[in-house]
């Protein structure tokens, strides 16, 4: 899997969210698993923190 190093916030939720929907409509899993998996395949934790990261990008803090 990618590790997604992605400094705008928009894009990664937008590449998140896509990813979710492939994988509850094209692959059958449920939204909630869907949307964990999604964030694990960008090299996060869960959805809250990729959800965190994006909010903390599109404010402009950076923390590496």
């Amino acid at each position: 899997m990618t590790m997604l190093r992605e400094t705008d916030g928009a894009v990664l939720d937008d590449y998140f969210e896509e990813r979710a929907a492939i994988l509850e409509y094209e692959a059958g899993y449920s939204r909630y698993d869907a949307e964990q998996l999604a964030a694990q395949m960008y090299g996060f934790a869960n959805k809250a923190d990729l959800k965190r990261r994006v909010q903390e990008l599109k404010a402009g803090v950076i923390n590496d």
